[in-house]
């Protein structure tokens, strides 16, 4: 039986490979490919890439295009054969890309799933690599499903590239290539995919080499443990281990403070990874027959962070995010939240960050510096905040009806949030102490209001858009009549074309208007005033006057 290989290129999707003489290329479409690196989206990144591998690619290698998430949102089993395998046709692999709108999910698992199936009728291993920009949004545990793949007895290979992922999702997919007998590559710009991409696509032609004969001493094992510092307490550390000639990955294991990492290698030489918080170490070794080689890996020194926050000095604890960088670098680091009961602890290397905290609308930024072996405690002051309460209706007293709310800054007319209320809820927003103006929206009609939030106190407003309905009568019903409503300043604060048999429904502040109504060339001019005592109907004869 011919051997397949899958090619697929996905930002939350996979690569899937097999022999050198068929490929598929899967192009991932989901909502996620809209981000940006660089200032460049990642569908465009993509692209780019892409273009670079298929206009070299071997003739002698059938190609073929597949895409995901393209034409629906929210839908996991959107996924469409563009191009069937076949001799390769560039132009139209590159046309049908360049037309692709990312817009549904990242079904990573069920990627997987649908790719396993396909190589289950192969004879030989195949190969799966997953570039992903980001976590499953489909089904969970994307690792959970590699693992089940394996122990069905599905013989593939799943090596993973994470492009620009946070250390979650590095975590995820290394689980993935890990429990595959894979190797995980991190990414982080357009240039590292390029590089990838090509690597990947001269290992689809390269013939697959002879495997030598391994000569196997599980008597002797391989004994791995690390620590902080020469001497010093072992820390748990995880390790890949790689073949050191053709860059293969081996096997993975964990040391911690009870136990080495023991491994039974056969006689050779090997790079092993190893990986403790932030740290990465890399270093060669050999086995060789008759001998058990024991290895300590000094990680580096870390220390802990403990982080809470308040309104204000010595106040109630608050819910709030923080995000660390490297001080040196600007490079993100880690993120965690504090609670009301809870503080944010991170173990992070010796050396000085930046720490952005976020709470309601405000933002803080401050410095510090993490020393060996000990736990730095930070208390963060984000500012005091008060809450507003809004409802509304159509008349004093009477039923809620349903309005969305904007609110700006009253000084900087900067827009800050939204909310609504509705006939059975009110909206509430904690906003921080200071003045505010509410710009609310009730079908056609339109109020703004300026508003103050007092610390810890909850501010209720209740919008009135008392109706008016303006009637027109029309030689013909049917007919399309103009409405324009101005205020006694001159400026129009309405607008609206309907058909004349049809009254148009909308509120007005107190105060004069003036009211224009046009049907075809017939217009009729009308002065008005809303007061609590003023009706609640207008009607205009646009009926031409017959002389």
């Amino acid at each position: 039986m011919k051997r397949y290989v899958w090619m697929s290129l996905l930002f939350a999707g996979t690569l899937l490979m097999a022999e050198a003489q068929r490929a598929m290329i899967v192009f991932d479409a989901s909502g996620s490919m809209w981000g940006q690196i660089d200032g460049k989206a990642k569908i465009e990144i993509a692209r780019d890439a892409l273009d670079g591998v298929v206009r070299t690619w071997n003739p002698e290698v059938e190609l073929g295009l597949t895409v995901y998430g393209h034409r629906s949102k929210g839908d996991c089993n959107d996924i469409e054969t563009v191009i069937p395998v076949g001799k390769v046709q560039s132009a139209r692999i590159l046309a049908a890309v360049e037309g692709i709108q990312p817009k549904g999910k990242t079904p990573i698992s069920r990627s997987l799933r649908m790719a396993a199936d396909a190589l289950k009728n192969t004879e030989e291993k195949a190969t799966v690599i997953l570039i992903s920009d980001g976590e499953e949004t489909c089904d969970p545990d994307p690792c959970g499903t590699a693992k089940a793949l394996e122990k069905e007895g599905v013989d593939f290979v799943a090596h993973v590239i994470g492009f620009n992922v946070d250390q979650k999702t590095d975590a995820e997919l290394e689980c993935i290539a890990s429990a595959t007998g894979g190797e995980y590559f991190s990414v982080n710009n357009a240039s590292a995919l390029n590089n990838a991409m090509k690597t990947i696509a001269k290992k689809v032609e390269e013939p697959k080499p002879e495997p030598k004969p391994e000569v196997k001493t599980p008597e002797n094992p391989l004994e791995i443990t690390a620590s902080e510092t020469e001497g010093g307490k072992w820390v748990d550390t995880h390790y890949m281990i790689y073949n050191a000639e053709t860059g293969r990955y081996i096997t993975s294991c964990d040391s911690y403070k009870d136990r080495a990492c023991l491994k039974p290698l056969p006689v050779g030489k090997y790079l092993l990874k190893a990986t403790y918080n932030e740290f990465k170490q890399e270093q060669n070794f050999e086995i060789k027959p008759g001998e058990t080689l024991k290895i300590h890996v000094v990680m580096g020194q870390t220390g802990e962070v403990e982080i809470t926050a308040s309104e204000t000095e010595g106040g109630k604890w608050i819910d709030t995010h923080y995000m660390i960088y490297k001080v040196e670098t600007k490079k993100y680091i880690n993120s965690c939240s504090s609670y009301k009961d809870r503080a944010c602890l991170k173990q992070l290397p010796v050396g000085k960050y930046l720490l952005k905290s976020t709470y309601n609308e405000f933002k803080q930024e401050q410095s510090f510096e993490i020393r060996s072996g000990e736990t730095l405690k930070i208390h963060v002051v984000m500012g005091q905040t008060g809450e507003v309460e809004i409802t509304a209706s159509e008349n004093e007293g009477g039923k809620w009806i349903d309005t969305h709310y904007m609110i700006y800054n009253a000084e900087t007319n900067k827009y800050i949030t939204s909310c609504s209320s509705y006939k059975d809820r009110t909206g509430v927003k904690q906003l921080p102490v200071g003045k505010y103006l509410l710009k609310s929206t009730y079908g056609d009609s339109k109020r703004e209001q300026i508003f103050e939030i007092v610390s810890g106190e909850t501010t209720r407003l209740h919008i009135v858009f008392p109706p008016l309905q303006i009637a027109a009568r029309c030689a013909d019903p049917k007919a399309k009549v103009e409405h324009e409503i101005y205020a006694a300043d001159g400026k129009r604060v309405y607008r609206k074309r309907e058909s004349c048999d049809k009254a148009v429904k909308l509120s007005l502040p107190e105060g004069n208007y003036t009211i224009e109504s046009k049907v075809d060339r017939f217009k009729k001019e009308m002065n008005f005033t809303i007061s609590k005592s003023s009706p609640d109907h207008l009607e205009i004869d646009l009926t031409p006057t017959v002389e």
